[in-house]
């Protein structure tokens, strides 16, 4: 099965795993960015599901005031 990411996200593992000499593979470099791209997919969808919009200014109140 092949794994989807943005490029961006393999330049990341990549980074990642410099330091990890003995952990440093092409198949961890792709497991560390599929699992970073889920990550983002995952925020992103929660950030979506848990949006309030702010409430809007108090706009009556501010013309009552001036008028």
């Amino acid at each position: 099965m092949p794994k989807s990411y943005d490029p961006k996200c393999r330049d990341l593992a990549e980074l990642f795993l410099e330091d990890e000499p003995h952990l440093n593979t092409l198949d961890r470099q792709d497991d560390l960015a599929a699992a970073i791209q889920q990550a983002i997919e995952d925020w992103f969808r929660s950030a979506k599901n848990n949006y309030e919009p702010p409430s809007p200014p108090d706009f009556e109140a501010g013309f009552a005031e001036n008028h």
